[in-house]
């Protein structure tokens, strides 16, 4: 593992635990978005076509298509510069699949550009809950009601 996957992993687990307990519903449903990416993107990675790594591509589509979902439905900035970046993810992508005949080194182009700009939707999925935390609102852990909910005698 090189030093940035090592950083990018750090980066994303720390990332996601403070999103889950700090954040809100939008923060936790990205964080849902980007763990099932990753999940999947782990047995999707071995499949290609010439070259071309198809499944990440489609895997890529639908965390477009998430982001873009929250973006329209929330009222948070951040997601709609995590849609904006997963949109660059697409291109890189798009380059990629029309580059004729494509090399190892293509393609460890296209990674690493992936890979880059992944970090930066990880970033903003911070910021996000940084502003959240700035702006004095409270996270949805600690609304929850954690205790057990007695049947009401009728």
């Amino acid at each position: 593992m090189t030093p940035f996957q090592t950083f990018y992993l750090l980066l994303s687990l720390t990332v996601f635990a403070f999103a889950w307990l700090r954040g809100g519903h939008t923060e936790r449903a990205g964080v849902a978005i980007l763990v099932c990416a990753y999940v999947v993107s782990l047995v999707a990675q071995y499949i290609h076509l010439n070259g071309f790594r198809v499944a990440e591509a489609l895997i890529d589509l639908l965390v477009l298509a998430g982001f873009g979902w929250l973006a329209l439905r929330r009222d948070r900035w951040w997601t709609l510069a995590a849609t904006a970046l997963a949109t660059l993810v697409m291109v890189a992508h798009t380059l990629t699949f029309l580059t004729p005949d494509l090399t190892p080194q293509h393609v460890r182009a296209d990674i690493a550009a992936r890979w880059g700009i992944g970090a930066l939707v990880v970033v903003c999925l911070a910021g996000g809950v940084l502003e959240r935390w700035m702006a004095g609102e409270a996270p949805v852990s600690r609304m929850a009601d954690w205790k057990p909910r007695r049947a009401r005698a009728t």
